[in-house]
């Protein structure tokens, strides 16, 4: 199984604090348990192996749950957010056959289409292996699919590596995200999952739970700096800031 050892390590630390979510804490047993609950989902609404399965959601534990039980059943996962303005096109381009919307803790799934065409879909679903597909902004015309293995994006993740507790400013439907979610919760990491992008809101989190990494852009990085939100709450506690996404400016 692809997951496997996530998913021993999650047993293995069912104490330890996965995500922080509207402040309230979910522990890797409840993660454990969720993932197994949701695959059940995914059973009896017949999501075959090798299905292509898109989540609209935001991130949230139960999105996180999601995305593990959509991996254990060999799925295609398409990750969209809520903010995503092109959702029946880019169902059409990844030739999504499921529709999984999780929103307040309600979900809901709904059929799309059969068949797949597309020849690395089709080699995937013949290795039985799990896929990911993220689409570019579309800045320079249509927007492109990306298709990933998961397995060897999985893979990097085995050997166990310290941690830091982390805020996922990036979100699962962009690389950068889902690297940061798989590092942190493979290595039984803390994540704090966060609705509010403000600098305001984003510094008293990292005050309030000793935040220590914040994976982001230089656009917030700036909106941080201008704002002077740093001034108002002891972000001593950041060891590392990351930047991804854009190209930092002097």
């Amino acid at each position: 199984m692809a997951i496997d050892f996530f998913l021993e390590r999650f047993k293995a630390n069912p104490d330890r604090v996965a995500l922080i979510f509207r402040e309230q804490e979910y522990s890797y047993q409840w993660l454990y348990d969720k993932i197994f609950e949701f695959y059940a989902l995914i059973q009896k609404n017949e999501i075959k192996e090798g299905a292509v399965v898109a989540l609209l959601s935001d991130f949230n534990p139960n999105s996180v749950a999601m995305m593990f039980a959509i991996i254990m059943n060999n799925s295609i996962f398409v990750p969209f957010s809520f903010a995503v303005k092109s959702l029946d096109e880019f169902l059409e381009i990844s030739e999504s056959q499921f529709l999984i919307t999780i929103n307040d803790g309600n979900v809901s799934v709904e059929k799309k289409r059969d068949e797949i065409n597309h020849h690395f879909l089709k080699q995937l679903n013949t290795q039985l292996h799990p896929g990911l597909i993220l689409f570019s902004s579309g800045s320079t015309g249509k927007s492109k699919a990306a298709v990933h293995d998961f397995i060897p994006l999985l893979d990097k993740f085995r050997v166990e590596r310290h941690t830091l507790r982390t805020i996922t400013f990036l979100l699962f439907d962009h690389i950068g995200g889902v690297n940061t979610l798989l590092y942190i919760l493979s290595n039984t990491g803390t994540i704090v999952a966060i609705e509010d992008r403000s600098p305001e809101s984003v510094c008293r989190l990292i005050e309030k739970y000793n935040v220590e990494l914040l994976p982001t852009s230089p656009s917030f990085i700036f909106m941080i700096l201008m704002s002077k939100a740093y001034l108002k709450y002891n972000i001593n506690s950041l060891k590392m800031v990351t930047y991804g996404t854009e190209t930092m400016p002097e």
